[in-house]
């Protein structure tokens, strides 16, 4: 997973991304769920607090942010949905 926060005035475009991560990114390497936040949390010398995201997993009933899994049958990240989690835990889409 990648947690990002964007600019302001920016959207996240989910095929760009695609685009991106598979062209200069191995398939192993890709960020299979993206996770966008208003702010990251950071200590005081500006280390990320990952602990936080760790325990949460990516489960949509649990993170209240935005939140896409990557989709290569249409060549973009999809948003997360509950269905879609739900179709992950079942081994009904494959990451």
């Amino acid at each position: 997973m990648a947690t990002i926060t964007l600019k302001k005035d920016h959207q996240f475009e989910p095929e760009d991304i695609f685009s991106h991560v598979t062209t200069y990114l191995p398939s192993y390497a890709r960020p299979r769920f993206i996770r966008i936040q208003d702010c990251l949390d950071v200590t005081c010398t500006f280390k990320q607090l990952k602990g936080k995201l760790v325990e949460e997993g990516f489960n949509p009933a649990v993170i209240t942010d935005l939140l896409f899994v990557l989709d290569e049958t249409v060549k973009s990240y999809r948003p997360l949905t509950r269905d879609a989690y739900q179709s992950i835990l079942d081994g009904r889409f494959r990451l």
